[in-house]
């Protein structure tokens, strides 16, 4: 089933690399905060990298070093955050009092929590008796990686208008 390499796979990427355009966007108005805009950017990329793969690898044909680059990108948002760690600290520190927080932390449960379950085969196996397609928990998983993704993108403009506008950190 093509669902996870095809449409879906591309408008998870799309939002992920619209997560990394909006916190880059946000660096020139985010005052003593960009570091942290560079952080979230770099591990937006990340993921955007991470889900590209699959893309990059099946369709295209390419080789593709996904884990070289991941890698890469998490070693410098890591560096980023330690040069900066007190601006870090204190956003972090601050950072259930946004609603794009808790939208990004939702997509992250929905990722490594929930998905597990409901992408499951033996979930639908015995939800569905008879009636089960291993096809369906191969959609479901695509789809609410999807949602994952747009929560994601909605938490990054939520956290991006919140640094442009924090004050700087005394």
């Amino acid at each position: 089933m093509p669902i996870e390499s095809g449409t879906v796979e591309l408008l998870q990427a799309v939002l992920l690399a619209g997560s990394a355009v909006v916190m880059l966007g946000a660096l020139p108005h985010s005052g003593a905060y960009r570091p942290v805009c560079r952080v979230l950017a770099l591990g937006f990329g990340a993921a955007l990298f991470g889900e590209i793969e699959d893309f990059v690898s099946g369709i295209l044909g390419w080789k593709f070093p996904e884990a070289w680059l991941v890698g890469v990108m998490i070693l410098l948002a890591l560096v980023q955050a330690l040069r900066h760690r007190r601006v870090t600290v204190h956003f972090i520190a601050t950072l259930g009092n946004h609603a794009g927080a808790g939208l990004i932390a939702s997509a992250l449960l929905i990722l490594y929590v929930f998905n597990r379950v409901i992408g499951s085969a033996a979930f639908w196996q015995a939800a569905l008796g008879d009636a089960f397609s291993p096809g369906i928990a191969k959609i479901c998983r695509g789809y609410l990686e999807l949602l994952a993704c747009y929560l994601i993108f909605i938490g990054a403009l939520g956290l991006s208008i919140t640094l442009a506008r924090r004050r700087d950190v005394t």
